[in-house]
């Protein structure tokens, strides 16, 4: 994948699953929370597969 695409990816899951857990919250609409979570979740997985990747180039 691009890393521009890949960033935009980031991007979006993380903002998706943040107002997800807003809204989750406001409403105390608990199935989307849950999405929002996992979706933040998601969001951390790729960041850290990337900062990751990047650690192991540079040793």
């Amino acid at each position: 994948m691009k890393p521009r695409k890949e960033k935009s990816l980031i991007v979006l899951t993380c903002l998706a699953g943040i107002g997800a857990v807003g809204y989750g919250m406001a409403t105390e609409n608990d199935p989307i929370f849950v999405v929002g979570i996992l979706l933040v979740i998601a969001g951390y997985l790729l960041i850290r597969r990337k900062v990751k990747g990047a650690a192991t180039n540079k040793t």
